[in-house]
């Protein structure tokens, strides 16, 4: 590790396509975090608010750290100045709720925005568990988890919905589902489909903890330290350890079905080499293609 020097990628934008959505953003501990998933009008964190961020409607915050959070009313404010008339939409953990308008208000009036002016963004409290459609998409619904870090955090996954026909009434004449309609029978189901889970920060034990984020298209997750020599820092510190997502790989073996892992969130301490060199070494082999390395 002594040709450790210099700190990779600092702030320029990544960029990665996927089948459900292209992701572009920047994450490296310490610095700042954000995810922008155009397609699905959702942004992941605001440790920093690109222009590129400005058209996204929906923001989940996954803790209240200010590398994933400082900039989360920059990009209300920088809405409002490009004249965006919809109003945006800011999800996070309930625990953080009353904390976030304390902050945000401080921080308005900071400005010098007038008491009398002054307006909150609209903040919808999340609770682990609970499904809830985003509010300008209704074929798309959220459903957070918890995770272990430093302080409260949490997780989510991003769910496409639609409804489809049941089973028993495949291949029947359109004459005849109409028919069933009218008559009040309930010919459909409800699916959802997991698009991206992302993990925010957290320790390694949080991905099989909620081994389902595995069944998502695209799975996020953070792999903040990399060197074999900082697995007890990572415990220490809240994050997570490359050779836990190994192992979690290895552990769930063909229960995996993403077609993309997100690797993020990586220390500022290791160069870009290093980072490629190590998660090509410990990734398992069947994994690697699917594997890619946000920096």
């Amino acid at each position: 590790m002594s040709e450790i020097k210099k700190i990779h990628n600092a702030l320029k934008q990544v960029h990665t396509n996927t089948s459900c959505t292209s992701v572009s953003g920047f994450s490296i501990s310490g610095l700042a975090t954000y995810f922008q998933l155009p397609e699905l009008d959702f942004c992941i964190d605001m440790g920093e608010c690109p222009l590129s961020a400005t058209s996204i409607n929906h923001v989940f915050l996954t803790h209240a750290h200010g590398d994933h959070a400082r900039c989360l009313m920059r990009h209300h404010s920088l809405r409002k100045m490009m004249g965006v008339e919809r109003e945006s939409v800011y999800y996070m953990p309930e625990c953080i709720c009353d904390g976030a308008r304390e902050w945000i208000r401080a921080e308005a009036l900071f400005e010098g925005v007038p008491e009398t002016k002054f307006r909150y963004p609209e903040i919808i409290p999340i609770k682990a568990g609970e499904l809830k459609f985003l509010e300008y998409r209704k074929d798309l619904a959220i459903e957070a988890f918890d995770v272990k870090h430093s302080i409260p955090a949490m997780g989510a996954t991003l769910y496409h919905y639609k409804k489809k026909l049941k089973d028993e009434y495949l291949g029947l004449p359109p004459e005849e589902i109409i028919k069933l309609r009218e008559s009040g029978t309930e010919i459909t189901r409800e699916v959802y489909n997991p698009l991206v889970s992302f993990m925010g920060d957290c320790m390694g034990e949080s991905l099989l903890e909620n081994s389902h984020v595995f069944q998502s298209k695209v799975l996020i997750t953070e792999c903040t330290f990399i060197a074999p020599e900082d697995y007890a820092m990572s415990h220490k510190k809240g994050h997570t350890h490359l050779s836990q997502i190994a192992d979690a790989l290895k552990e769930l073996d063909d229960q995996v079905k993403c077609e993309k892992i997100i690797l993020s969130h990586f220390s500022m301490k290791y160069p870009d080499k290093y980072i490629r060199e190590m998660v090509e070494k410990e990734i398992p082999e069947e994994f690697r293609d699917r594997v890619v390395v946000f920096i």
